[in-house]
């Protein structure tokens, strides 16, 4: 994600060498074969290989470096399997809305489903206790899919119904979604009780679904179910004269129908299409499973002491298998007939019009969902997976352009929608973006070649017209997930890669994006003619977006020196100021004002490093004993002590001399640092960062190579908080141990630095009881406390 999109080019991406070792095969082989499942809210990631499964949920932890990092850590694993023999072929997570008026978009809790080989499909919570179970059919569920509510774009669009769809090998399963999600809210509402109490039983609503028996087709992979659609005049006349023949009568009104389309053999792509009302709900009156398994054992002892049932009662009862509702047939309208050809995976787009079809030839087709054909084709993609990303134009990016007339320049227009085709060639390690549908590729990585493409498809279940108003639901549309480094990835795409207009001013910032980014990868380049070339492309950017993109990739490029950076920061800052104040993007000048400021402070810093303040005279035993608050036997005893520790913990090791006088560059400094208006504070950064942050500010000054007045004076102005620069200095101070042992008239700096640091504005809190330890020099204690370098936290700490 940090690399520039604009930075893409065909020649650029280069398919990764087979280099991975048979170990690593060996590791991601079982991860290839796992049911996998992320739920679209990103709370939630189920892993299921046969008859075992681990539900994993992020939290924030502090990695290695002392950043804090989400990451998956393992909520419930256990074996999922009821039948003997039976293993887990397809799971899905669905987040489930919550009803409360207070939400911000986030579910009330996440539900798993679970298809078996055996046929049965069981709904699961977080904590892996079993809500229901549901035999709809005997064959192997091949494939779960959900479809959630989505507010219509236009006013003609038919709005679709939630559902849950079940394929098998000869049958689909349809469960409305409304009837799903008060099922499974009263069935968890049912275990709380029951877990709670022991002795309530609340009997949930039956569940509404709908069973069609896919017919004149072979076999069956993979499935769609596009929704409920409504035919045109024209087209129905088509329909029926095509089917009855042309004396056949056509209805008033055209017929409303659910479609459906299969990937498979013979046909390749299936189309079926369900007449509403052909066939009539079933109702599947719910086995509820009690999470209460000290009620469960009672009662089952209860009835062998009084004799309620029989052994063999009990085994007729275990064996006997719910009542299989038959199928209504359904026959294939028309398909794509290719005998030699064997459809994989198919994957709809969210407008509902278009869909992604892989096959075994390694072809990745695009589908026209209403009129059934193909419209392109992708060779070369062997074992593909694809997925969806649909973005909407962002309104306030859009400027009204004199002398056209198009209705999309005016902000007042509805919001374009662009759809990319995200396809991840597993074979080739490459994730491959392209605009539809006719668009070019605007994107490509080196992913690895043991990833998973996981694309939900879906969003939140239980919205509906009158809830969804006002929701925003933070949802993410299509992430990869990598084996073999353990991460998972999002994947963004900005809309205007989708413009194709050659006028467009999206069109020419990202051609300016792609030179600025080749300028800064460019090697042995001219630093007087690269801040000349980045200066101008800059300032051609027209939308601020694109321009603060560009600014801030600049300041984080390695290959621009100090001086040209203020150069172009400064063009920058007076070309804005140069503009109408009604035209200016507020937040681009604040950011020149703000890194300008930062590289001021950097470069005041650095000439007061490379300054020599001359040599003075060594303090003598006796003033840095007065210095120190101790006789002067006790500071030869505290001198003796600290050089018998630094005998003892002397541990012979490499180090490099370019690392002894190494500086903080200059974005280090930028990205360590946040500028506000009147102040600049430190970020949370690692303690690598922060000794680094803290060697460049302050080492020179306890080494006596730099003046105390004006580094004083320049932290001062910066506005630094007293306790941020505390830490910084402490933390340079440990980590310099063995230099500061070595040469005792450090303690002269370091109580120099800490009496002009307690002198600041908020050091020491004008509310402070003196009657109790002072929060300042509690902090430095604390400091203190917690170092490992024990030698020179004894100087800092007297």
């Amino acid at each position: 994600e940090k690399d520039d999109w604009g930075a893409w080019d065909d020649a650029g991406i280069k398919e990764p060498e087979d280099e991975e070792s048979s170990t690593n095969a060996q590791t991601t082989s079982w991860f290839q074969n796992c049911a996998v499942s992320l739920s679209p809210t990103n709370d939630l990631m189920v892993l299921a290989h046969e008859q075992k499964a681990v539900f994993l949920s992020p939290k924030w932890r502090t990695n290695d470096k002392g950043q804090d990092e989400m990451q998956y850590s393992v909520t419930w694993s256990g074996s999922l399997n009821v039948e003997e023999g039976e293993c887990v072929s397809s799971v899905i997570c669905i987040p489930l809305a919550s009803l409360k008026r207070s939400s911000t978009g986030r579910p009330d809790w996440t539900c798993i489903v679970v298809g078996f080989t055996s046929g049965y499909v069981r709904f699961y919570t977080e904590n892996g206790v079993l809500l229901l179970a549901q035999l709809l059919n005997e064959d192997p569920v091949l494939q779960l899919k959900c479809r959630t509510y989505e507010i219509p774009r236009h006013p003609g669009v038919t709005e679709q119904h939630e559902e849950l769809s079940i394929l098998y090998p000869v049958a689909l399963v349809t469960i409305d979604g409304f009837s799903l999600f008060q099922s499974l809210r009263a069935c968890r509402n049912q275990v709380a009780r029951a877990a709670a109490s022991g002795n309530e039983n609340v009997q949930p609503p039956p569940l509404t679904y709908k069973k069609w028996g896919l017919q004149d087709i072979e076999t069956v992979i993979d499935h769609a179910s596009v929704g409920i659609m409504t035919l045109s005049p024209f087209d129905q006349m088509k329909t029926a004269s095509v089917l009855g023949g042309f004396n056949t009568t056509i209805k008033s009104t055209p017929p409303a129908m659910s479609q459906y389309i299969t990937v498979g053999t013979n046909p390749f792509t299936g189309f079926f299409f369900a007449l509403e009302g052909s066939s009539q709900p079933l109702l599947s009156h719910v086995a509820l499973a009690v999470a209460s398994k000290l009620t469960t054992a009672f009662f089952n002892a209860a009835s062998g002491w009084l004799g309620w049932k029989h052994k063999h009662e009990e085994e007729t009862l275990q064996k006997q298998k719910p009542k299989v509702e038959p199928a209504t047939p359904l026959a294939v309208r028309f398909g794509l007939p290719d005998s030699r050809r064997h459809g994989e995976n198919i994957c709809l787009s969210p407008c509902n019009t278009l869909a992604a079809v892989t096959d075994d030839f390694g072809r990745v087709l695009l589908l026209d969902v209403c009129r059934g054909v193909t419209i392109r084709m992708w060779k070369g993609y062997r074992d593909a997976q694809v997925g969806w990303i649909q973005m909407v134009e962002d309104l306030h990016d859009r400027e009204t352009e004199k002398g056209n007339s198009s209705p999309f320049s005016n902000t007042t227009c509805p919001s374009r929608v662009a759809q990319f085709l995200v396809i991840y060639a597993p074979r080739r390690g490459i994730l491959e973006v392209w605009s539809t549908q006719q668009g070019p590729r605007v994107g490509a990585f080196n992913v690895g070649k043991h990833c998973r493409l996981l694309y939900p498809g879906y969003k939140i279940l239980g919205l509906n017209n009158v809830t969804s108003q006002g929701w925003q639901p933070q949802t993410f549309q299509i992430c990869l997930l990598d084996s073999v480094s353990g991460s998972v990835k999002t994947l963004n795409v900005p809309f205007h890669l989708a413009l194709s207009d050659k006028k467009s001013e999206r069109a020419k910032d990202l051609h300016l994006m792609k030179k600025l980014a080749s300028l800064l990868k460019a090697k042995d380049a001219n630093q007087e003619n690269l801040s000349k070339e980045v200066k101008a492309i800059l300032l051609d950017i027209r939308y601020p977006a694109t321009k603060k993109q560009a600014l801030e990739n600049i300041l984080a490029s390695k290959r621009i020196s100090l001086s040209s950076l203020n150069d172009i920061v400064q063009s920058l800052l007076h070309n804005l100021q140069s503009q109408e104040p009604e035209c200016v993007d507020e937040g681009l000048l604040q950011l020149c004002i703000n890194q300008l400021k930062l590289l001021h402070l950097y470069t005041f810093i650095s000439k007061l490093s490379v300054q020599d303040k001359g040599q003075e005279l060594p303090l003598s035993s006796k003033e840095l004993s007065t210095l120190l608050r101790m006789e002067e036997e006790e500071f030869f005893r505290i001198q003796k002590l600290l050089k018998i520790y630094q005998q003892k913990n002397t541990k012979p090791a490499v180090r490099f001399s370019e690392d002894f006088d190494k500086e903080l560059s200059v974005g280090c400094f930028l990205e360590s640092l946040e500028c506000e208006k009147w102040s600049i504070t430190v970020k949370k950064i690692g303690i690598t960062d922060s000794n680094a942050l803290g060697n460049f500010i302050f080492w020179k000054f306890l080494c006596g190579k730099s003046c105390m007045g004006d580094l004083c004076e320049t932290l001062k102005a910066a506005g630094f908080s007293p306790q941020q620069l505390l830490s910084l200095l402490l933390s340079v101070w440990l980590s310099k141990e063995k230099e500061i042992v070595e040469r005792m008239e450090a303690v002269h700096y370091l109580h120099i630095m800490l009496t002009f640091l307690s002198s600041l504005k908020g050091a020491v809190d004008e509310a402070w009881d003196v009657q109790s330890v002072s929060p300042w020099w509690q902090q430095m204690r604390t400091i203190c406390i917690q170092a490992e370098n024990i030698g020179a936290a004894l100087l800092a700490a007297r």
